[in-house]
Order: structure tokens, then C-alpha cells, then sequence
């Protein structure tokens, strides 16, 4: 028992106990040492020594300040970090008790049922499924009267956070990140498992540019409380908006409805936002936006990216087809479909700026280019036998038609590569008589001119008289 005097860390001391953070037994032998040296100590002092002894973060000092003491420990995790606010809940690093490695928890809203048994049941299910593009949760419990479900932790920054920073995607990158995701999608619809929630936030992008899926499965558990729908299910986190922009259809207002089509939906959500810089149905609320979903079409992707290809257009209108049966027949299907529009696609890195993508852009040369082989005409003649070389003025034509300016310092020379067909305009023969005017009229223009001679003749006389 700790005999120290804690002066005015005594309340900062209580709530650490309290926190289950520390092994008691340590608590007691790191505080007494500390304020045995630092009698007169506050708390922020305390803590700040704490955190330079790694035996607490940052976070867990901050939130020990302002007199939270619960929650820090969830089942085998200790909270040690946040990573940020999702539309479900907040997500935190932790660590994991049992094996030392690190998770990320997520804790959900306080709800009035919750059914671990069928969690755990997911859970198993994805120990079947394995996919580096899926991250699975591998944990889900009750703590303290707060709800969590636990992934192994990924380092990156999700697609949200990568658009808003670098705008909207070129479309071999947007295409190599929903391939990626399709992959994925297959793999796990194969066993039966839907998303459910697909969105750019639930996509993370890793320091190895490959993309990967977080929560997958959450949207399965939360349909599965009988009698509850989509709406009062995110109503409860307060996040309505944010969780409509990619909701398929048919899950809006039944939840339950959870199939391979609706996670295609999804996908061609996220497809759209990462080739426009915006969702299909940006605002509005949340009733406004199951409206949209359910009746109305967005905005044309031509008019938001007016350089995208109308193939690629067209596999996104596909994607979000209202009706279940016109979209494709499987992910499978949806990959094959993408495969061709992600072969370009140039590396991204979270926190970087991407390598731009510019299909139609012209390099322009600083300096005079090397002679360069006159272009060969992709015709169906026959080509013409080697001709002598051509004067001067021939080779500036021939230049310019390969959109190249010849090197005026440098005398011409006669091309090495097999010529060129040309197409010279006919002109008469030099040794050929020059036709008579009666040729060139013919018999019905001879008959014309009498005719208009002898209505002439015939006004002059009536004009005489």
C-alpha cells in the first residue's frame, strides 16, 4: 500500500487506478519514486513523466487530465491512441493483451440490442476468407457497457482523406483502387459475406499503394437486430448523411437486404466519387438522399469529366443500375469489366500527391531533334520502287507533314527508310493539244448556246422594231 503523501496528484493517482491501465503493484512503485523526488508535483507534471517512462501515451494522459477514467481497456485491448471518427464510431489503436500486436477497435454507439453470438459467428466466417485486399474484424465484445469490434491494425489514410486533399482521381487510378476492392469483394462474396457499407472511407490506401477494405462485415451485424432499420441504426451514431452517400437502393429501407448487387451499388458509388470529386447525391438530407437513391439519376459523370471514356462511363452506370438484375451478373464480372482502364494507372502514396496521368499531353523538345524516319503510310498500295534522292524544296514538305521543323543548318539529306507513297494531283500531259472549245462544251452545251443565241437574236429584233 502506498504510503507516499500524493498531495495534489491524489485525484490524478485515484483515477489511473481506476483506469486499469496500470498493474497496481507498479502504479504504487513509480508514483512513490516520482513524488519521493518531486514532493510538491501537479498533476500535467506527473503525467508528462508518466508519458516519458512509455507508461502512458499522449492520449491516455490527456484524457486521465480531464478526469475520464473508463473505457480504456475493452476485453484483451488497451486503448493507446485515436485514430479518428468513423460513421459508426470512434476508432482507436490499441493493443492487444493476449498477443502484443496492434488493433484497431472500434467503439460503437450504445444501442439497445446487440447480439455477440451472431458477431462471433461472422467472425468465423472470415477465418475462411482471406484476401490481402480485405481487412476482416477478428474480435467483437462488450465492455463497460460499450460495444467494439476489433481489425488488425493497417497504416494508411483512407480514400476520403486522399481526395480531399489531391481532388478527384485520374481514371486509371481511380479504376486500379476499385479493382482492387472488387478483387476483394469477390472473394468474400464467394462465402457468403457482404459489406454492406462500402464507401471511400472504409477504403484505406497503404504505403505500398495497394488498397484494402476495413469493416467489412459491419453492415451484416447491424442488419441482423430484427425490427430495426438502416435509419435508426445510423441515426443513433449521427451520421445519417455520411452513410446514405454510397447505400444501395434496396438496403435503404430494408437492411436485411444485404446481397453481392448491393455492395456493386456501393462500389459504383465510390467509383463515381473518386472520377467526379463528389458523390451521386452530395446534398440534401437524409431522407432527400434515400429519395435519390431509390428514384433519381446524378449527374451525368460526362459533365462532371468530360475526359473520361465513355466505356469507362458506362461500367459505372452499370454499377448503379436501380434495378438489382441490370447490374453484373457477379464481382467477378465487375473486375474483368475494370481490368482494362487500371492497366496504366501510375502509383499513389498516402500523403503524397499523385503522379499525374495525362493521356493526350505533348512533350515539347528544348533542342533540335536527331533526324528522324519520315512516317510510313498505313495504306493498302503497293509501295513504289527506291527513288533517287528528292530536292531540297520536297524534303521541307515532307517535314512538315511529320510535324517535324528541318534543321536549316545542316544540309539535307536523302531519307534512308523505304519511301513513302505520295499522292500527286493529276495534270496534263505536257505533250497533249490543248481541246478545241467545241470539245469542251459538248453536244448539249453547243445546244445550249444556240438556244441562247436565238433568244437573243429575237429580243434585239422585237427591241428594233
Amino acid at each position: 500500500m502506498m504510503t507516499t503523501d500524493l498531495g495534489a496528484c491524489e485525484w490524478f493517482v485515484w483515477d489511473l487506478r481506476r483506469s486499469n491501465l496500470i498493474d497496481r503493484g507498479q502504479l504504487d512503485q513509480v508514483i512513490g519514486e516520482y513524488l519521493g523526488k518531486n514532493p510538491g508535483a501537479e498533476p500535467p507534471a506527473l503525467a508528462d513523466y508518466l508519458i516519458q517512462q512509455k507508461i502512458l501515451t499522449d492520449f491516455q494522459a490527456e484524457r486521465l487530465l480531464q478526469g475520464k477514467t473508463q473505457g480504456f481497456v475493452l476485453g484483451p485491448f488497451v486503448l493507446m491512441d485515436a485514430l479518428g471518427t468513423g460513421s459508426m464510431g470512434t476508432v482507436y489503436k490499441a493493443q492487444s493483451k493476449t498477443d502484443q500486436k496492434w488493433y484497431a477497435v472500434k467503439v460503437l454507439p450504445r444501442r439497445s440490442m446487440w447480439n455477440v453470438r451472431i458477431a462471433r459467428r461472422k467472425v468465423r466466417s472470415f477465418e475462411q476468407c482471406q484476401h490481402p485486399s480485405v481487412v476482416p474484424f477478428v474480435d467483437v465484445g462488450t465492455s463497460g457497457g460499450m460495444h467494439y469490434l476489433a481489425w488488425p491494425l493497417v497504416e494508411g489514410e483512407t480514400l476520403d482523406k486522399v481526395l480531399e486533399r489531391e481532388g478527384k482521381l485520374s481514371p486509371a487510378q481511380a479504376t486500379r483502387f476499385a479493382l482492387q476492392a472488387t478483387e476483394g469483394l469477390e472473394v468474400c462474396h464467394q462465402q457468403e459475406l457482404f459489406h454492406g457499407l462500402l464507401k471511400p472511407s472504409n477504403l484505406i490506401l497503404g504505403g505500398d499503394g495497394h488498397v484494402r477494405i476495413l469493416d467489412f462485415g459491419i453492415g451484416c451485424l447491424l442488419a441482423e437486430t430484427e425490427g430495426e432499420s438502416l435509419v435508426d441504426t445510423m441515426s443513433t451514431a449521427n451520421s445519417v448523411n455520411s452513410g446514405l452517400d454510397c447505400a444501395s437502393p434496396e438496403s435503404i429501407m430494408d437492411p436485411t437486404n444485404l446481397t453481392p448487387l448491393g455492395d456493386q451499388y456501393s462500389l459504383g458509388c465510390v467509383l463515381y466519387f473518386f472520377l467526379s470529386g463528389r458523390y451521386p447525391f452530395p446534398d440534401g438530407t437524409a431522407v432527400e438522399k434515400m429519395m435519390c437513391h431509390q428514384h433519381k439519376q446524378p449527374t451525368p459523370l460526362k459533365e462532371l469529366a468530360p475526359e473520361l471514356p465513355d466505356a469507362l462511363v458506362a461500367v459505372v452506370e452499370r454499377l448503379m443500375a436501380k434495378a438489382p438484375q441490370d447490374r453484373y451478373p457477379s464481382a467477378g464480372a465487375v473486375a474483368e469489366a475494370l481490368r482494362p482502364f487500371a492497366a496504366d494507372a501510375g502509383a499513389v502514396r498516402p500523403g503524397r500527391a499523385p503522379r499525374p496521368l495525362a493521356p493526350s499531353a505533348k512533350l515539347v523538345p528544348s533542342t533540335p531533334l536527331p533526324a528522324v524516319k519520315p512516317p510510313v503510310a498505313l495504306l493498302a498500295v503497293p509501295l513504289a520502287p527506291p527513288r533517287p534522292a528528292q530536292p531540297a524544296a520536297n524534303a521541307e514538305v515532307n517535314a512538315r507533314l511529320a510535324g517535324l521543323r528541318p534543321n536549316r543548318s545542316q544540309p539535307t539529306q536523302a531519307p534512308q527508310a523505304p519511301p513513302v507513297a505520295t499522292v500527286v494531283p493529276a495534270t496534263p500531259s505536257a505533250g497533249r493539244p490543248k481541246p478545241t472549245w467545241d470539245q469542251r462544251l459538248g453536244p448539249i452545251g453547243i445546244a445550249l448556246v444556240a438556244i441562247l443565241a436565238g433568244a437573243a437574236a429575237w429580243l434585239l429584233s422585237s427591241f428594233i422594231k
